[in-house]
């Protein structure tokens, strides 16, 4: 019920864990469907910086209370149901996106007005604790187990 629009600007590559990072996304754009205007559309923005590159995910509708702002990555805390009475999330999906940036070298950030909610993922191009010209990986990733479940 959300049209989704995506805008790519400037080179989007850099040295990540691709299966977090679609975790990463899924959770923010789950969330913008989830707490967003209905029908209204959530768009996603790429940007990519020298050094670094932005994922913006926003959607449009009330605005969070300061008070939930400041806990808003905490685990186990969920924002105000609306519309899904029934919904049973454990509350530790934007937890999950912090770590995953934090993860990556990066950071988030959460700025939300009368009209509009913007989550902000600020990631490094190249991680400090992935160095592919030195073959290392991130450990505990998902592209270290497979790595290392690779016949040699």
């Amino acid at each position: 019920g959300h049209p989704l629009e995506l805008e790519v600007i400037g080179d989007t590559r850099g040295f990540w864990d691709g299966l977090r990072l679609q975790q990463l996304l899924r959770n923010l754009v789950s969330n913008a469907i989830k707490y967003g205007e209905a029908g209204a559309p959530v768009r996603v923005v790429l940007t990519g910086e020298e050094t670094h590159v932005g994922i913006e995910v926003v959607n449009r509708g009330p605005a969070l209370e300061p008070s939930a702002l400041d806990q808003i990555f905490d685990p186990l805390k969920r924002g105000p149901v609306q519309r899904h009475d029934t919904y049973d999330g454990l509350g530790l999906g934007l937890y999950i996106v912090r770590e995953v940036a934090r993860a990556h070298g990066g950071e988030i950030d959460v700025r939300s007005d009368k009209g509009e909610t913007v989550f902000a993922v600020r990631l490094p191009r190249r991680n400090q604790a992935y160095r592919p010209e030195q073959n290392q990986r991130i450990p505990g990733s998902s592209q270290e187990n497979a790595w290392n479940k690779a016949p040699s």
